[in-house]
């Protein structure tokens, strides 16, 4: 009933021979109760193909390491894979809700995390509620072929739910004199959106730049900080155990970071680079650097295993989110647009779904 998928299993078998190094091997006498990696092969109408694209947070990469130019030919590559769906790294609007209703489980994160959407909220006169009724009922009528009007009061309306990154889209669709104060978005909204679609990060200089490409309606946000209250039931300590750990630089992943970068300069050294942060013996080195000592390092009580469980909690979630923003779309093409860390996780949790096939990044990214 099951056939194995290539990619996955060059990923998780590259990267559990690290992790075996340190103890982290599945028991031989162990085995797992049933395998559900790859696909069910008598499918109805064929599999979700998953390709995930792990990124460096931008916003962290100089601009003149990285101008958003040298996102050129990347962007035109993830355009001909023509994805149905772009899942984006980031909160929506109902989790970031949750999160500023229990600060004292969620210290700081919404801050952090959740853009305040009142500009939006005021510009229309809703209250949150209100606002997703409203979205809700808009998605459900959306034309064929939308107007700028359309645009400018969808991109209202999804900023006034939290999700900033899909309004950010529909405001690139606009040609520049049509981004303007009409159809529920303000003055003050209006310049809110004219600075969020200048924003440096993969969110919006690839999720929102490809999506308004595409014509997508909406990007989709799959993280999900819930995973933060680990933190918030751990103890002091936890972060200076894991500084310790990566400074070690096991098996060179200090230098073969500084390799993946050297390559940037370029369009084609930016599809090089990401070639090279998504490549299996890359994420091996990044376990063997930072997840697998963490499951294994005793000191201040094993506290390093907070931290992985934070990052498993966080990553099953993402997993849960993309299966969700796929479940009326049998068949989709998705994208995955992640922090490159998250990447073989976000993978290896997706493969064993019946209907999930993950697609290897360099049938895209190849020269």
């Amino acid at each position: 009933m099951k056939h194995l998928i290539t990619a996955a299993a060059l990923v998780l078998g590259t990267a559990g021979a690290g992790l075996a190094q340190d103890g982290f091997e599945r028991a031989a006498d162990n085995p797992l109760t049933l395998d559900f990696s790859g696909v069910q092969s008598d499918l109805a109408g064929g599999p979700n193909q998953v390709l995930v694209l792990g990124t460096p947070h931008i916003n962290g990469v100089p601009s003149d390491v990285l101008p958003l130019s040298d996102l050129s030919l990347l962007l035109d590559r993830l355009e001909a894979f023509a994805p149905d769906i772009i899942a984006i790294e980031a909160a929506d609007g109902m989790t970031c809700h949750l999160l500023s209703e229990y600060p004292d489980q969620f210290e700081g994160v919404y801050q952090r995390y959740c853009p305040d959407p009142s500009p939006a909220l005021d510009s229309l006169g809703l209250d949150r509620l209100g606002a997703v009724a409203a979205l809700n009922e808009r998605l459900a009528s959306w034309p064929q072929t939308p107007t700028p009007a359309d645009h400018r009061h969808l991109a209202a309306l999804l900023y006034a739910t939290g999700d900033t990154n899909s309004a950010a889209l529909h405001w690139l669709e606009l040609d520049a004199e049509e981004r303007v104060a009409a159809d529920g978005v303000s003055d003050a909204l209006a310049s809110v959106l004219d600075e969020r679609i200048t924003y440096r990060n993969e969110l919006v200089s690839l999720g929102a730049v490809l999506g308004a490409r595409l014509d997508h309606v909406r990007l989709h946000a799959m993280d999900d900080r819930i995973a933060n209250r680990v933190y918030a039931r751990s103890r002091p300590g936890g972060g200076a155990v894991m500084q310790s750990i990566w400074a070690e630089n096991i098996d060179g992943f200090d230098e073969a970071t500084a390799e993946a970068e050297a390559l940037l300069g370029s369009p084609e050294g930016v599809l090089a680079y990401y070639r090279a942060v998504n490549a299996s013996d890359y994420h091996r080195r990044l376990v063997a650097n930072d997840f697998g000592p963490a499951a294994t390092t005793t000191e201040n009580d094993n506290i390093s295993r907070h931290y992985l469980a934070w990052w498993q909690s966080r990553g099953l979630r993402m997993a849960a989110n993309i299966v969700d923003a796929a479940s009326v779309t049998p068949g989709a093409r998705i994208l995955v647009i992640v922090g490159y860390s998250h990447k073989a996780y976000v993978e290896a949790y997706l493969d064993p779904m019946h209907d999930f096939q993950i697609i290897p990044l360099d049938s895209v990214l190849a020269d």
